[in-house]
């Protein structure tokens, strides 16, 4: 395996849609990193994990990649089951968020990734209209302020990230030390990544 430059030795993405498992492809194939892929839905699982292999399929023949480029990046990728929960993400250094656009869902799912993540892990959110803030939040511990020092150091753990044909992180109070790594991590998926 090529060497880590960006600080990402490990990715989760929660949700199997097609922008989740784009989002899983593409740390797969670019950044070279295993990817936990979770969804609550075996179905959704299947689903996208066979739109992923057309994927790879469709830039094998295009060229784009080699088959064994494409083995890789498949290899990379582990389903944790809807048993495991987000339990199965508790090793990740980021994990992104793609499920639906519900504030309430994405509170639910940030406060539970707060609680059973390492300290250290980034917690991006892949939304397209819902507010940062709203979302970072959800993970100040219960009697905790955002202006309090754990409130400020639980929700600048929380950016937002969309990719759609490159990446654009937004992050509002983003650690400094984690500022480095998300954007060498970015660099590394939008060099020649393919658009799904």
């Amino acid at each position: 395996m090529a060497a880590v430059t960006h600080g990402i030795r490990k990715l989760g993405v929660l949700g199997a849609g097609q922008m989740g498992v784009g989002i899983a492809y593409v740390a797969a194939l670019r950044a070279r990193v295993p990817v936990l892929l979770h969804d609550r839905s075996e179905t959704q699982i299947k689903k996208g994990l066979a739109f992923m292999d057309k994927l790879l399929e469709k830039d094998t023949a295009k060229g784009k990649i080699t088959s064994l480029e494409g083995k890789e990046a498949r290899d990379r990728i582990t389903v944790i089951s809807p048993e495991a929960g987000l339990s199965g993400m508790r090793d990740v250094d980021m994990v992104v968020e793609a499920v639906s656009e519900k504030l309430e869902l994405k509170q639910s799912i940030f406060r539970e990734l707060s609680a059973k993540l390492n300290p250290d892990a980034i917690l991006a959110s892949n939304t397209s209209s819902i507010s940062i803030t709203k979302i970072a939040a959800a993970t100040i511990p219960e009697g905790e302020t955002g202006s309090s020092a754990e409130g400020r150091k639980s929700a600048s753990r929380v950016v937002g990230e969309c990719l759609i044909s490159s990446l654009y992180v937004y992050m509002e109070s983003l650690l400094p030390e984690m500022m480095g790594c998300l954007h060498a991590y970015g660099r590394k998926l939008v060099k020649g990544s393919p658009k799904f």
